[in-house]
Order: structure tokens, then sequence, then C-alpha cells
């Protein structure tokens, strides 16, 4: 008989309270644990990730240009997971708090999805 194929790559956790992954793979129906390594670094989970050293879910924007030249792939298009975000300042943190939160709530708009 043929060998058996290698085992999957492990999962990206950007930290141990991030079960980002782990509500994936249970909204697939995927239970149990699962060989993960942890990467508390935005810029080296993507670089893992382009070496082949694991798989991650990490913002649509963050990787649109590796996408775009097929460093990276989508490997469940049709099965994204929506993340809420949410802003959380000082109602009396100055005026440039205040600034910045203007502007965020003005522009993210053309970045992020409105949730349903």
């Amino acid at each position: 008989p043929p060998p058996p194929p290698p085992p999957p790559p492990p999962a990206l956790v950007f930290g141990p309270d991030d079960f980002l992954q782990h509500r994936y793979l249970a909204s697939l129906g995927v239970d149990g644990g699962f060989e993960h390594h942890l990467c508390p670094s935005s810029e080296g989970f993507i670089r893992l990730t382009e070496a082949g050293l694991g798989w991650g879910l990490v913002p649509e924007l963050q990787v649109r240009d590796q996408l775009e030249k097929g460093v990276l792939v989508e490997l469940l298009p049709d099965k994204p997971i929506d993340v809420p975000l949410y802003w959380h300042h000082w109602r009396s943190g100055g005026q440039l708090l205040g600034l910045l939160t203007d502007h965020l709530a003005h522009t993210t708009g053309q970045w992020l999805v409105p949730l349903a």
C-alpha cells in the first residue's frame, strides 16, 4: 500500500488567549485539540505562514498583496470568519483622542465589513 499522507502543518496561534483558530475549526465541525505554535507577532505570524511552517487566520487586509501574488492561498475561501472589533477609549481622553476616535469612526467603513 502507498505510504500514509503526511500530517497537516500545525496551526499558528497568536498567543495563549487567542482562540480564533479553535473557534474556526469548531465551526467546521472539528473537535478536540490540534498541533499549533504560538507566535505573538503579527508580522512574524505572516512570515511563518509564508515559509510554510503553519496555517493561520489573519485579516484579509493584512495579506492582500500576498494573496494577489500567490505567496499565500486561502485554504477555504468559502468559509470566512468575521471577528467583531471594538474601540475602547476614555470619554475624557483629551482632544487628540477625540479626533482619533472621530477619524476611525468615519474611515473604517471603507475597510471593515459591518456586522449584520
